[in-house]
């Protein structure tokens, strides 16, 4: 069986304190942060978490959540082939100036933050210092 590799203890322990600081950061900052990636069903507003893996592809994460119905009302529109409608379009502006400003939020607290360059989640975040 594959077994993903885990960033050592001490690389763990930087990684949940450099989340930390960026969720009391949004927290600062008005926002109501979650954290725990595993649970965020029906959660609104800005997640914060830590990949655990020792690759590339670990490291502290940030992205926004929009309400469900706005979600499942954009999904529905683009399997319609409806991109032009107004849940699709609104989804879409709310995500991409939900990701700019989370991006100026987090540079503006000290925070090193940039677009995770990741085709499966175009509006994610990477913190890296």
């Amino acid at each position: 069986m594959f077994e993903v590799e885990k960033a050592s203890e001490v690389e763990a322990a930087a990684r949940k304190d450099l989340a930390d600081k960026a969720t009391e950061a949004l927290t600062l900052a008005g926002f109501t942060v979650h954290r725990d990636i595993n649970n965020a069903s029906g959660a609104r507003g800005p997640l914060v978490w830590v990949d655990p893996t020792a690759d590339a592809g670990g490291g502290i994460f940030v992205r926004w959540l929009i309400d469900s119905a706005l979600s499942h009302a954009a999904v529905e529109s683009a399997q319609h082939g409806n991109v032009g409608s107004a849940a699709f379009q609104y989804y879409g502006f709310v995500t991409k100036h939900m990701h700019a400003t989370l991006l100026a939020i987090l540079g503006s607290a000290g925070f090193q933050a940039e677009d995770a360059d990741d085709d499966m989640s175009p509006y994610l975040i990477r913190v890296v210092g």
